[in-house]
């Protein structure tokens, strides 16, 4: 075979890991952002259940409202978990397409018959891009149930001072989600 044409086959071929690395590299991007926002959201509600505790009264909207800040504060805590572990798998993934890469030039220089080693190094990389991906669309549900339980806390809260024409018996927008 000819050299340049062998060259540019291997060069080919490590295009495609290369990709998957741009893609693992904008998931960890995204899911970086994420939770940096649920931290801070997480400060927040910290900073207004501390404030409420600090109060002497122990009113039913108070004890309403603590429950709902707590109830939040769990579920912030167990985004930041799946949050973590997307990230750690998406940073294995995109180590394994750098491998995968990598093996893809060694084998093809010292042309071994190891195909096996990109083969597998590939495929692990994109099993684990699939397992975050996984956790990353449990978040997302997650998110959403707890945006859920926020609006409507302030549904509710509001209910009193809303005009009369606009109140509602029950709020109906989370049959649409399934939650």
């Amino acid at each position: 075979m000819n050299p340049i044409n062998s060259s540019l086959g291997i060069l080919s071929s490590m295009i495609t890991p290369a990709i998957l690395i741009l893609a693992s590299g904008s998931l960890v991007m995204t899911t970086s952002q994420r939770l940096s926002r649920v931290l801070e959201r997480v400060r927040k509600i910290s900073e207004e259940f501390m404030r409420i505790e600090k109060n002497p009264d122990a009113g039913s909207a108070n004890e309403i409202k603590r429950r709902i800040l707590y109830t939040l504060l769990r579920k912030s805590a167990r985004r930041c978990k799946l949050l973590t572990r997307a990230m750690t798998f998406l940073y294995i993934s995109l180590g394994m397409f750098v491998a995968t890469s990598v093996a893809i030039g060694i084998v093809s220089v010292i042309d071994l018959e190891l195909a096996w080693i990109p083969t597998g190094l590939g495929l692990l990389g994109a099993v684990l891009l699939f397992v975050s991906s996984a956790i990353l669309i449990v978040e997302s549900r997650l998110t959403f149930s707890v945006i859920a339980d926020e609006v409507d806390f302030v549904i509710e809260s509001s209910r009193l001072h809303a005009p009369e024409q606009y109140v509602e018996r029950k709020s109906t927008w989370r049959r649409w989600f399934r939650l």
